[in-house]
C-alpha cells in the first residue's frame, strides 16, 4: 500500500519546533512570560515545560483559553494582569512576517485581541515561524483578521470594504466564530499591503472594530526555521540605544520628508517635520532667499533636540527630518543621545537641483541650494551614520534604511551567531 502523503502543515512541524526551541532560550529565571496561541506557540510551551521541569523559574500569562489549558496540564505556574502589569518576554507565532520591518499579521487562530493585549504589555515579543511565513509584503498569502463586536457586524464589514478589503465573516462548523473575548472575526483580504501602519490606523478608527490583526513594530526578534537551520531576524528597533529615533539629514531637496513619511508608513513610528519647528523669523529669511546663520539656527536646533528628548522620555521610537548640515549642529541634536541615529541622504547636485525645480510653494527656494552645499559637512565614520544614496524611488530608499537598521538574518543554530 502506498503511504499517505503528509500534509504541508505536518511537514513544517519540525521547523516550527526548531524555531520555538531557539526562542525559548531567551527565557531567564524569574521572568513573566507571555504564552502565545496556535500550533507554533504550542511547541514553545512544550519547550518551556521541559525547562520548567529542569528548574527554570518563571510564571506565564496565556493569550488564549487553549494555551492556558496546555500550560495548566503541564503544571506551569500562571498569573494574570491583576498581579503583573508588565511582561518580560512573550513568545508567539505569526501568520505572516514582513521582511525588513518585521511587521506581522496575526489572528488566524482567533485569539487576536488577547494576543495584542499581551504583546502591548511585553518588553519583548519573540516570534517563531517557519520560512513559509516570511513575505516581502504583508497580505501576500494571508487576509488580515479584524476582531469586531457582534452588534452591527454588517455595518462594520461594509466600512472595512470601503477601505478596499474583501471581508468575510469567519465561521466554525457552520456557526459564526466567537473569540475567547466573545467577539467575531472578519477576515479581510486587502491584497499586498504597501503601508501597513497607515492601514492599521484606518482599520482601528472604524466604529465596531475591536482590534486589527496587523501587529506593527512590535516583534523583536523573529526566529525563522527553514531547511538551512534557524535564523534570527532583528527588527529596525534593534539599536545601540533602544528604541531608536532616526534623524534624517541631507540638503534641501534630498527627499528627507518623502522618505521619512515612507518610513513612518512602514514602521508606524511617530514622524516630525522639522520645517515646522523653525521660528517665523527663519522662515521669512528663507522665503526672501537669505541664508540662515548659525545664530538663526540655534533656537531651531534646540527645538529639534527637545522633540528627540521627548521621545526618549516616553521610550518611544521616532523619525525626524533635519538638514543638520554641520557637525556642530548634529552635536546639538544627537550629542550623547544613544537612541538618536543619523541617516544621511546623499545625493549629487544635479539630482537635488531637479528635485528643487519641481517643488512649489516651499519656503526653501532653489536659489539657496549652493549655500546648502557650501555649508554641508558630510558625516564621518566617528558619527556612525547610516549613509544611503538617493535617486531610487522613496520606497526603495526606505527599504534600504530599514535593512541597515538591523533587520538582518543571523544563523543561531549550527553556525556561530553574529556579534551584537
Amino acid at each position: 500500500m502506498k503511504p499517505a502523503a503528509s500534509s504541508p502543515h505536518t511537514d513544517r512541524d519540525p521547523l516550527k519546533r526548531a524555531a520555538a526551541e531557539a526562542a525559548v532560550q531567551l527565557v531567564e529565571n524569574d521572568m513573566i512570560v507571555g504564552l502565545g496561541s496556535g500550533s507554533t506557540a504550542a511547541f514553545a510551551v512544550e519547550a518551556l515545560v521541559r525547562r520548567h521541569r529542569q528548574g527554570l523559574r518563571f510564571v506565564g500569562i496565556p493569550t488564549s483559553e487553549c494555551t492556558a489549558a496546555q500550560a495548566k496540564a503541564a503544571d506551569i505556574p500562571l498569573t494574570s494582569f491583576s498581579e503583573h502589569r508588565q511582561i518580560d518576554l512573550t513568545i508567539d507565532g505569526a501568520d505572516e512576517v514582513e521582511r525588513g520591518t518585521l511587521n506581522l499579521i496575526k489572528g488566524l487562530g482567533g485569539a487576536l485581541l488577547r494576543e495584542k493585549i499581551v504583546a502591548a504589555a511585553s518588553h519583548r515579543l519573540a516570534i517563531v515561524i517557519d520560512g513559509s511565513k516570511l513575505v516581502d509584503r504583508l497580505g501576500t498569502h494571508t487576509p488580515v483578521p479584524v476582531e469586531v463586536v457582534a452588534f452591527g457586524l454588517e455595518a462594520t464589514q461594509e466600512s472595512l470594504e470601503v477601505l478596499g478589503a474583501s471581508a468575510r465573516a469567519r465561521a466554525s462548523s457552520g456557526e459564526p466564530f466567537v473569540t475567547d473575548s466573545g467577539n467575531r472575526i472578519l477576515d479581510c483580504d486587502f491584497g499586498r499591503i504597501a503601508e501597513p501602519a497607515r492601514l492599521d490606523e484606518r482599520i482601528r478608527r472604524i466604529v465596531g472594530v475591536v482590534e486589527s490583526g496587523l501587529f506593527i513594530s512590535r516583534a523583536d526578534p523573529v526566529f525563522v526555521a527553514d531547511a538551512a537551520g534557524v535564523h534570527r531576524l532583528y527588527s529596525a528597533r534593534a539599536h545601540r540605544g533602544s528604541p531608536p529615533i532616526l534623524v534624517i539629514m541631507g540638503v534641501s531637496g534630498s527627499g528627507k520628508s518623502t522618505i521619512a513619511e515612507e518610513l513612518a508608513a512602514r514602521l508606524g513610528w511617530p514622524f516630525e517635520e522639522t520645517d515646522t519647528l523653525h521660528p517665523e523669523s527663519n522662515i521669512a529669511k528663507m522665503h526672501a532667499g537669505i541664508p540662515l546663520t548659525d545664530a538663526d539656527r540655534g533656537p531651531w536646533l534646540e527645538r529639534v533636540a527637545a522633540w528627540i528628548d521627548g521621545q526618549r522620555a516616553k521610550k518611544q521610537p521616532g523619525i525626524i527630518t533635519c538638514s543638520a548640515l554641520k557637525r556642530a549642529y548634529r552635536q546639538i541634536i544627537i550629542g550623547d543621545r544613544p537612541e538618536a541615529r543619523l541617516v544621511y541622504l546623499r545625493a549629487g547636485r544635479d539630482l537635488i537641483a531637479e528635485h528643487l525645480s519641481g517643488r512649489h510653494g516651499h519656503f526653501m527656494p532653489a536659489a539657496l541650494l549652493q549655500s546648502q552645499i557650501d555649508t554641508l559637512e558630510e558625516p564621518d565614520p566617528s558619527e556612525d551614520p547610516l549613509t544611503v544614496d538617493v535617486g531610487a524611488p522613496a520606497a526603495h530608499v526606505a527599504n534600504e534604511i530599514i535593512r541597515l537598521l538591523g533587520a538582518s538574518a543571523t544563523v543561531v543554530q549550527g553556525v556561530p551567531a553574529h556579534p551584537n
